[in-house]
């Protein structure tokens, strides 16, 4: 084999049909791109993929926490002198979904007039918000999902072997506090049971 692709043979009928009538080879050329145009519209090019940004969120509050808590441990074990540990995450509230809306707003304002002074003002404001609602491409219609804000972590325990000393306390409180932006206070550290 040498390795070369065998030619694609265009058949005689085809070659007759546009050898000598250049009209011909363009009307065909354009009307093949019209109906590709025409099934570009038909067919979205995502067709079949699920659109990230519809619906419901990749992860559940549960699953975040327990998430959480394993990249805490494995963190906090690696600090020197902890030794075994484990860790426990709470939360002050779940998942909040925020949605894309469409706002309109409308305001009227009249004014009436008795001679140079105002006699009366009125004011009227309407305010209305939408969802934006989009296709998932199944026919089923969900809201755009523009964001999805992590839960806020209430506190943490960490249980671990070297707590009795209190320099790992402070070290691990220090690791904790830091990782998850939350105050000293709300972690703590104690030594772990045998």
């Amino acid at each position: 084999m040498n390795g070369n692709k065998p030619a694609v043979r265009i058949p005689d009928q085809v070659i007759a049909f546009f050898k000598g009538n250049r009209s011909r080879a363009l009307l065909f050329i354009g009307i093949a791109g019209m109906a590709l145009i025409f099934l570009s519209t038909v067919i979205p090019a995502g067709a079949g993929k699920p659109n990230p940004s519809v619906g419901a969120a990749q992860q559940s509050p549960e699953e975040y926490v327990a998430d959480l808590e394993k990249r805490l441990a494995q963190l906090v074990g690696k600090v020197d002198g902890v030794g075994r540990c484990e860790v426990m995450v709470t939360l002050e509230n779940g998942i909040e979904y925020v949605y894309a809306v469409e706002e309109s707003q409308n305001v009227n304002q009249t004014n009436s007039y008795d001679g140079s002074d105002v006699r009366r003002e009125t004011q009227q404001q309407n305010m209305e918000q939408k969802y934006i609602v989009v296709d998932t491409g199944s026919g089923k219609k969900e809201a755009l999902l523009k964001t999805q804000r992590q839960p806020t972590v209430q506190g943490v325990v960490v249980v671990c072997e070297g707590a009795s000393s209190t320099v790992v306390q402070e070290r691990v409180t220090q690791v904790v506090a830091t990782a998850l932006g939350v105050p000293y206070n709300r972690v703590c550290v104690t030594k772990i049971s045998k």
